[in-house]
């Protein structure tokens, strides 16, 4: 429990943690511990893991976020428009609906008896929120990524290496912003500098 609880601080990295695990399992199998029983050891660790894709998830939308909302602001001080004023106005109304809704999401009590593809979709805007259905689909093949990396990593009982390379590498990015900021293209712009590749979205 303490090497699960402690992923959320951010160090030692997940491929560091999961060296440990991997130390631990050899003990195990040394032990003859069954299977059933190794899946009760490592079930808060495998929680953990779906809880961090699913914070690495929601970061990217949080941000992705903060970037419409920028953008929307600097179409307005651009071109004076009723046009532009009423975009903004109305996704600011929707925005602040939506945070509001999310501020106290609880996911770790929720990703305790549900999918991490039922919270990311229940965290989600719902369509015709401030998300267009281009964004929505995005996020949605970005979901499936992240999703198929927890699939993978509940079946081995820990981080495979991918999802630990993967989660390792995205997890912190400092400069993710100012990327963002300085690269057009909309929603796979965010997520690329959270992370994730542009040609997963289709570039």
């Amino acid at each position: 429990m303490t090497i699960a609880w402690g992923n959320r601080l951010g160090t030692p990295s997940a491929k560091d943690k999961q060296s440990v695990l991997d130390d631990i399992d050899a003990q195990l199998s040394e032990l003859k511990v069954t299977p059933e029983e190794r899946a009760v050891i490592v079930k808060p660790w495998v929680g953990m893991i779906r809880a961090d894709f699913f914070f690495l998830f929601s970061r990217v939308v949080r941000e992705f976020a903060t970037l419409k909302a920028s953008d929307l602001t600097a179409k307005v001080l651009a071109t004076q428009s009723r046009e532009a004023r009423e975009a903004e106005m109305a996704h600011s109304a929707l925005i602040t609906q939506w945070f509001t809704e999310t501020n106290n999401f609880g996911a770790i009590e929720r990703l305790e008896t549900r999918s991490l593809s039922t919270v990311i979709n229940e965290y989600l805007p719902v369509k015709g929120g401030w998300l267009s259905d281009r964004e929505l689909a995005a996020f949605a093949t970005f979901e499936r990524e992240l999703v198929r990396l927890n699939d993978d990593c509940a079946k081995r009982g820990g981080y495979t290496a991918e999802a630990a390379d993967y989660y390792d590498r995205y997890k912190e990015r400092q400069n993710d912003k100012e990327m963002a900021k300085t690269t057009l293209g909309g929603v796979e712009v965010a997520i690329e500098a959270h992370g994730s590749t542009l040609k997963l979205y289709g570039r």
